[in-house]
């Protein structure tokens, strides 16, 4: 039989896909990654819950298979049978492609990047590699364009949807939280959030809660990575990312993009744009503080009102669409905020 040519590598980087149930978001993100060739990928997928779920992953497999990797590539797969749950398979996720290449790119299946994600990322991890300052590269841009002279800045304030980073930097997350038995650097911590972070404040609760549970969520361990050394963020001046994470299989946003607020609408149906080579480096590095402030206010941290406000605008939109499970849903949420038993994962 003759060999079918492939197309050779285009960005000599490894990417991570985490994969599930997905396929319609998957066949977007693969197709982004298809389009980038890079030399190096890695599939992970968790396990089924049930007989009928296991069809569904089964069909999400098929979309990433050989036969549609049309280039040069090296590809590792790590398929499940148990089921982990979201937040831990994405950390084991995480520890499995960390041991296998010092730079890793981390897609979900419902992070669709632009054609400019995958090269700039490995521009960034090339360039800041040995950067004991820069922790995380960010391919999400809340505010879709920032107005600046270079084509990506430096923050604390950023996404997950879609990001790069180092085995230097994974290393450092702590897996059964330590910094939470440690009085005198969490009162350190503490401090930090309250006078410089006000994002940070639901992570110290989720950090507690994942602590109690003994579950490893990549989330907090990342966060106390990058707080605990601080570390910057890059982040690119157009947004990198297309996000599709509304639907009833969403692992984090199990609802309809109409019953959302609108800030959290714009969010989630916000463009993807290229850069332009050779990139503008900015000439310091020094966090745009500006910026972050400008993302606590977009994400409603520290900013009561608005966070109440949109509660509000969502409560309408819900009774406007008859969506009673969802109100009743966001009740009890509420409530176990108040009372304290809310589950911060």
């Amino acid at each position: 039989m003759e060999e079918i040519k492939k197309y050779p590598a285009q960005n000599d980087v490894a990417v991570l896909l985490i994969i599930f149930s997905r396929t319609e978001t998957l066949k977007r993100t693969f197709g982004g990654i298809r389009q980038c060739r890079p030399s190096r990928l890695f599939i992970y997928q968790d396990g089924p819950r049930n007989d009928q779920e296991a069809l569904k992953l089964e069909a999400a497999r098929q979309i990433v298979d050989d036969s549609e990797i049309d280039w040069e590539c090296d590809v590792q797969r790590s398929y499940h049978n148990e089921n982990s749950g979201a937040w831990l398979s994405n950390h084991k996720a995480q520890t499995w492609a960390f041991s296998l290449a010092d730079k890793v790119i981390v897609l979900e299946d419902d992070s669709t990047p632009s054609l400019s994600f995958i090269p700039f990322c490995k521009e960034m991890l090339d360039r800041y590699e040995h950067d004991e300052r820069i922790t995380m590269i960010a391919g999400f841009n809340h505010e879709e364009q920032t107005d600046a002279p270079y084509d990506y800045l430096f923050t604390t304030a950023f996404s997950i949807w879609g990001w790069a980073s180092w085995r230097r930097v994974f290393e450092r997350c702590e897996v059964g939280y330590p910094i939470a038995d440690d009085a005198f650097n969490m009162h350190q911590l503490e401090a930090y959030v309250a006078n410089r972070h006000e994002g940070g404040k639901e992570m110290l609760k989720k950090l507690y809660k994942h602590k109690a549970a003994g579950n490893p969520i990549y989330e907090t361990l990342i966060w106390t990575a990058c707080t605990l050394n601080s570390g910057l963020t890059i982040v690119p001046t157009k947004n990198l990312i297309h996000n599709t994470a509304v639907s009833e299989e969403s692992a984090h946003f199990q609802s309809s993009l109409n019953t959302l607020p609108k800030a959290m609408q714009r969010l989630l149906t916000m463009p993807s744009h290229e850069l332009q080579w050779p990139l503008r480096h900015p000439k310091y590095v020094i966090e745009n503080v500006e910026y972050k402030r400008r993302i606590y206010r977009i994400m409603a941290w520290g900013h009561p009102w608005v966070k109440i406000g949109r509660s509000i605008e969502e409560l309408i939109r819900n009774l406007r669409y008859g969506n009673m499970k969802q109100i009743r849903e966001a009740v009890k949420h509420r409530i176990s905020k108040l009372t304290g038993r809310y589950d911060y994962q």
